[in-house]
Order: C-alpha cells, then sequence, then structure tokens
C-alpha cells in the first residue's frame, strides 16, 4: 500500500500537513507525497500558525473550525490533524485532484 496524506482511523481521520508558515497567503497548495502543503501568512510563534492552518483546513474541507484538533507537530513544519471521519470524501477528491 502506497502512503497517503490522510489515514481513516476509527476516531476520525488523521491528516498529515506540511506547514508553511510567514507565506505571502493562506493557502492548501495540494499533495505533495505523503503531505498536504499548506502555507499561511501567520507566524510561527505562540500557535497563531496552528490556528490559522485549523481555520484553513475546516474552510477548505467544508467541517466546523472546533472539528480540526492538533494531534502533534505545534512546534514543527509536519504536523498531525485529527478530523471528523465525515472530511474523508473531500480529501479523497484532494487527492485524486477532482
Amino acid at each position: 500500500m502506497e502512503d497517503r496524506f490522510f489515514t481513516v482511523t476509527n476516531n476520525g481521520v488523521l491528516l498529515r500537513v506540511r506547514a508553511r508558515p510567514g507565506a505571502r497567503e493562506d493557502a492548501v497548495l495540494g499533495v505533495r507525497g505523503a503531505e498536504l502543503k499548506v502555507t499561511v501568512r501567520a507566524a510561527a510563534e505562540k500557535g497563531k500558525a496552528n490556528g490559522d492552518i485549523a481555520r484553513i483546513l475546516s474552510r477548505a474541507l467544508g467541517i466546523a473550525r472546533n472539528e480540526v484538533v492538533l494531534r502533534s507537530g505545534a512546534a514543527s513544519r509536519r504536523k498531525v490533524f485529527l478530523l471528523p471521519s465525515t472530511a474523508a470524501p473531500a480529501l479523497e477528491r484532494m487527492e485524486t485532484g477532482r
């Protein structure tokens, strides 16, 4: 099985993100390898970028902001978010480019 940028579990969906804080714009750039690349204008200090990444993901996936939970990588560019299982179809569309 090839590596995917998300994994469906019994608790929801684990999403692997590669973040780039301090960028020109807030955006989901797409799937790069086994990660979803997200750029954010906020600086990587005091959790500002993490909060903005969660907001960007919630909008892109059509889920509530409080359903996007940072599980690991608070101080790293590589992060893992826990999402509700209802986000899986939107992630599959991102993966296939549709």
